[in-house]
Order: C-alpha cells, then sequence, then structure tokens
C-alpha cells in the first residue's frame, strides 16, 4: 500500500468519525430537547384538564341536578337544571356540561337550545358513563357525536338518597392546546390506549393509527364510536420505525415530498390517561450538519497530512547533514582516541599514586597512635603497680576495721566502712584497668549492658555533677542494650566524659549535661553534650592524644581521653568529638549492639 493510498484512507477515516460523532451528538441534542419541550407540553396539557376538574363535583352537587333526576317528567325542574349547567359552563369555559339520568340518557345539557343539543340522546355505551356508574368518577377522550367536536369527559356519579340517580359529565375541547403546539412549529402528536392518534399538529393524522392495526381492534375501537361514526383510517401515520445510533428513527410516507422524510422519534409516555405524546424531528437537518462537520474535519485531515509531509521532508534533509556531521566526528574521534586513552592511563596512575600515597600516610599515623598508646600503657602499667600494693595493705586494714566494729556493734562505723570499702574495691579495678595498656584482657568479650553502664557512671559522677550545679538529661530507650566489652572498663569511659563535661561548665551560666542513647542499624550511640565554652577548632585533631589538655595547668594530665579512646577501640567502638566554640562540646561514643545471645551471656555474667 502506498502513502497515498494510507492517506486516503486515513482522511475518508477521519471524516467518517467525524459524521459518526457529529450525527450522534445531534440526535442526543435533539432528544434533549424533545424531551423538555414533550414534559413542558405535558404539564400545559394537564394544566388544561386540571382547570375543569372540580366541575363534575360541583354539578353533581348542585340541587337544580338532584332535583332534575329525582323528578325526570317536571319540565320546572329540567329547564332549572339546564340554566345552572348553561350557567357553569359559561363561567368556566368549558365545551359542555350534561347530566345523565341511571339509564345513560342526557337529561338536561348546557346546550340545550342549540341545534346540537345533547338534551335526549343516550351514551351509555360511553365508558364515561359506565365507568362513573361503577367507579364513582372517570375520564375519557372521545369524539363529540352530536357536536362532532372531539373532547376530553370529566364524570362524576350522582349520588341520590335511594342509590345513584345517574352521571354528571363535563367535556373539555383540547382545541387550544393543539393550535399552541401548531404555532410552535414542531411536529406533535398524542396516541391513546388504542396507538391512534387523537391530537396533533398535523391534521390529517387525526384518527389515524400510529401504525395499522388488527382488524378485530379496529371493530372494537368502532363499537364505542371513540371516533366518531365514521370509524378510523387504518392506515399509518408511520411507514417503518427502528432504533439506530443512540435513538429512534422513523420513516413517514405522506405522499407529498415536503412532508415525507426521515424523523428522530421521541415519546413521553402519560401514564394517569394511558397516553403517549410523541415529538417527530426531521432527520435530514441534522445529518446534513453531520455531512459538513465531516467535509471540514477531511478537510482538516488533508491539511494535516500535507504539514507531516513537509515535516517528514525537512526531516530527511537535516538527517542527511547529521550523518555528514557524524562522518567528520567519526574521523576526529579516531584521530583522538590514542590521545584520549593516554589521558585515561595517567589518570589511572594518578589515582593510584594518590591511593597508595594516602594509605602509608594512615599506616604511620596509626604506628605513631599505637606507638604513644604503648608507651602510655607501660607507664600507666607502672604506676598501677606501685598503686596496687598500698590499696591491698589498706584494703586488709579496713577490713579488720570492720571485723572489730562489728563486734562492737557499731553500726554508723560499719557502714561507713562498708562505703569505703566499695571505693577501694573500685580503686582495685582501676588499677587493673590501667595495666590493659601493657596487655590484653580476656574479659573485653564479655557481653555488658550498656543501659547499666550509664546508670552506674550516672550515679558515680552524681556528687561532682551536683557540686558543680549541673542538670542532666538522660534520653535513653527502655531495656537492654547489649554490647561486648568489660562494664567496669565501659563506666570508666562514661565517669571521663561526665566528668570533662562538669569541668568544661564550670564556669558557664548554664550548666545541662544531656546523655542520648539512639539504635541505628545494629549500633548504639551515646551522645554526651555540654553547655560549656568548647573546644577550640585547633585542638580538635590532638584532643585524644597522651598528655594533651586544654585544662588548666594542675587540673589534669591529658590521659583520660587517650585512655577512653584505646578502651572504646578494643570494644570494637569509636569515639569522636565535635565542637563550636562557644556552644558546647558533644562527644559521641559508638559501638555494636551484640543481639545473639546477648541475653544469656549477660544473665551468665
Amino acid at each position: 500500500m502506498t502513502v497515498a493510498a494510507i492517506g486516503f484512507a486515513l482522511v475518508v477515516a477521519v471524516g467518517w468519525i467525524a459524521f459518526e460523532l457529529s450525527y450522534a451528538s445531534g440526535i442526543a441534542s435533539a432528544n434533549e430537547q424533545a424531551q423538555r419541550r414533550l414534559m413542558l407540553f405535558d404539564r400545559t396539557l394537564e394544566a388544561m384538564i386540571e382547570r375543569f376538574r372540580y366541575l363534575p363535583e360541583a354539578v353533581s352537587q348542585a340541587e337544580e341536578s338532584q332535583q332534575a333526576l329525582e323528578n325526570p317528567g317536571d319540565p320546572a325542574a329540567v329547564e332549572a337544571a339546564n340554566g345552572i349547567l348553561s350557567q357553569l359552563n359559561d363561567t368556566a369555559g368549558s365545551s359542555e356540561i350534561f347530566i345523565m339520568d341511571a339509564d345513560g340518557g342526557v337529561l338536561a345539557a348546557s346546550n340545550w337550545w342549540t341545534l346540537t343539543s345533547l338534551v335526549g340522546t343516550n351514551y351509555a355505551f360511553r365508558p364515561y358513563f359506565a365507568d362513573a356508574m361503577k367507579r364513582g368518577t372517570a375520564e375519557y377522550y372521545a369524539f363529540g357525536i352530536s357536536t362532532r367536536v372531539p373532547g376530553y369527559f370529566l364524570s362524576r356519579r350522582i349520588e341520590g338518597p335511594d342509590g345513584p340517580l345517574g352521571v354528571a359529565v363535563v367535556k373539555v375541547n383540547l382545541g387550544e392546546i393543539e393550535a399552541t403546539w401548531w404555532r410552535s412549529g414542531e411536529l406533535i402528536g398524542i396516541i391513546d390506549v388504542n396507538d391512534v392518534v387523537i391530537l396533533s399538529t398535523r391534521p390529517d393524522w387525526r384518527y389515524r393509527p400510529l401504525t395499522t392495526i388488527e382488524p378485530s381492534q379496529a371493530r372494537l375501537v368502532a363499537s364505542e364510536q371513540l371516533y366518531g361514526e365514521r370509524g378510523i383510517d387504518n392506515t399509518g401515520v408511520i411507514t417503518a420505525r427502528w432504533p439506530s445510533r443512540g435513538g429512534e428513527f422513523a420513516y413517514i410516507d405522506a405522499g407529498d415530498p415536503q412532508a415525507s422524510g426521515y424523523f428522530v422519534v421521541e415519546e413521553l409516555r402519560l401514564p394517569k390517561h394511558g397516553w403517549r405524546i410523541m415529538s417527530f424531528i426531521p432527520a435530514g437537518p441534522i445529518a446534513a450538519g453531520a455531512q459538513i462537520m465531516a467535509a471540514a474535519a477531511s478537510l482538516g485531515a488533508v491539511a494535516l497530512l500535507l504539514v507531516v509531509a513537509l515535516l517528514v521532508q525537512r526531516q530527511r534533509v537535516i538527517a542527511a547533514r547529521l550523518a555528514e556531521h557524524d562522518r567528520l566526528e567519526h574521523r576526529v574521534a579516531q584521530r583522538t582516541a590514542a590521545l584520549h586513552a593516554a589521558n585515561q592511563q595517567l589518570r589511572a596512575e594518578i589515582t593510584e599514586r594518590a591511593r597508595a600515597d594516602r594509605e602509608r600516610r594512615d599506616a604511620q599515623e596509626g604506628l605513631v597512635q599505637a606507638a604513644k598508646l604503648a608507651s602510655l600503657g607501660e607507664a600507666l602499667a607502672g604506676v598501677a603497680h606501685e598503686i596496687s600494693q598500698p590499696v591491698a595493705a589498706l584494703s586488709t586494714h579496713l577490713a579488720s576495721a570492720k571485723l572489730l566494729a562489728t563486734r562492737k556493734g557499731d553500726a554508723d562505723t560499719g557502714a561507713i566502712l562498708s562505703a569505703m570499702d566499695k571505693v577501694i574495691g573500685r580503686l582495685t579495678a582501676l588499677t587493673g584497668h590501667l595495666k590493659t595498656f601493657a596487655r590484653k584482657e580476656s574479659d573485653i568479650c564479655v557481653v555488658s549492658d550498656l543501659s547499666e553502664a550509664v546508670g552506674n557512671a550516672l550515679e558515680l559522677s552524681a556528687h561532682k555533677l551536683k557540686a558543680f550545679d549541673v542538670a542532666v538529661d538522660l534520653d535513653m530507650p527502655q531495656g537492654p542494650l547489649p554490647v561486648r566489652g568489660n562494664p567496669v572498663r565501659l563506666e570508666q569511659v562514661l565517669i571521663n566524659l561526665f566528668s570533662n563535661a562538669a569541668d568544661a561548665m564550670e564556669h558557664a551560666e548554664t550548666r545541662r549535661l544531656a546523655v542520648t542513647v539512639v539504635r541505628h542499624a545494629g549500633m548504639v550511640a551515646i551522645r554526651v553534650a555540654d553547655t560549656g565554652e568548647g573546644i577550640a577548632e585547633g585542638d580538635l585533631p590532638n584532643l585524644f592524644d597522651p598528655f594533651f589538655t586544654t585544662k588548666e595547668a594542675g587540673r589534669g594530665l591529658g590521659l583520660g581521653l587517650s585512655i577512653s579512646y584505646g578502651l572504646v577501640r578494643d570494644m570494637g567502638g569509636s569515639l569522636r568529638a565535635e565542637s563550636t566554640p562557644g556552644n558546647g562540646a558533644t562527644f559521641t561514643l559508638t559501638l555494636p549492639l551484640v543481639w545473639a545471645d546477648a541475653t544469656k551471656i549477660m544473665e551468665d555474667a
């Protein structure tokens, strides 16, 4: 299939789709408009009938009607009834008003004085008489036999002392409604229960079935003389009727090309009367409008295809130029490929040299730090050894003193000695910890509860914190926080951090120690923040070096943070410091959590 054939098919398809959419939209719009008009016509019809609905009861209650039916042989009573009926008819504007006796004979009528007087006529065969006698009221549309004028009949049974006397009937001429519809210029028709058109803006449609009816039904209709003595013309108004394209269509062959054609049919049922009111909208103008839209859409599609063709041609020219440009670039790329490869190799060598240099510097710094800590460990081991002997002797004497106080029954002295014994026990443990800088201990693999260590460290630091008037804010999750490390060493690190924080806030206006414990991704971090003056930026790199201190002379040896750094590192954690001068300092201790069998290990410990 050539491009031209594809384009032609596309234009035809666009035109067809536009026609279908426009035609369907026109049909929907016509149906919607017709439905609104039919509802308006229905309300107008009901309003007219409603104007006269009270009259049958008024006639049945009139004394003249009662007297005439009770005394049908009294000329004066009948004359009085004729007078009141004529007066009511003139006042209400109805077509005729008459009363019938129990046998269906007209006894008195509003047109008693005219040539088409109903008096003496028997309408027992009319449904509006029989139904009113049975049910009390009736409504019916029929062709007037005497007056030759169709109308809508409203009837009511007239009750007497000994039973029904007859029926009061009011006839309403709907010709005014029909004339109003005709002036609207629309094709409207009302179809009764027999499928016969009784009102229409087309006079030739009246008393014709919508479609041809069966002969038996035609004979039944003729027996009731609903449409006069002549009966009905059994030629259907509609030749054919079918649903299509979202609406219902009908073809009407009126014998006149001007009046014949296809119509969109819309109907509204009037269940109160058993009627249907139908609107017939010519389909020709709707189809013509859809054809115009289809032509416009097809022209638009042709214009669009021309634009697309121009764009495709332009794209081909641009593609040819780009191809030539690509060939030139490819030649340049080939010539520079060797230079690029050499440049990449040089960058790789520079990167490798930089990495090796960083590793060398890191190794040197690690060796220097290890040497510092090794020297510190040896020195502290000697100090610990010298202290441990007097502490052991002091512990022995203290035990003897406790025994003596117990024998003498001096409870206060015993309590003081017990407290001193606990302090000496901590001194003994501390001297043992100092020896870790000279040798490795096996208890470094013990699982400890960090929560308990934080609580113990705060309890041991409480005296100093209270002396410095420091408020403590503790934010720690509930439950155990198992970490790998000796609990005494862990408490020693925390006590050192709390003590340093208290010293840093000695001259601060606000003294607040914030201890925050946070768990994240298998790690636990303890942040110790103070409100002191902070640490100078130049001192941060050397903060964990042995014998480096920012305190006043004589208030520290500069070993606390160095020892703490080594203990935390042995536990597999890290210790770092952050500070902004004037806003305090924050030390963060990070340790890995040990969850596997941690509870059992802690219980065994």
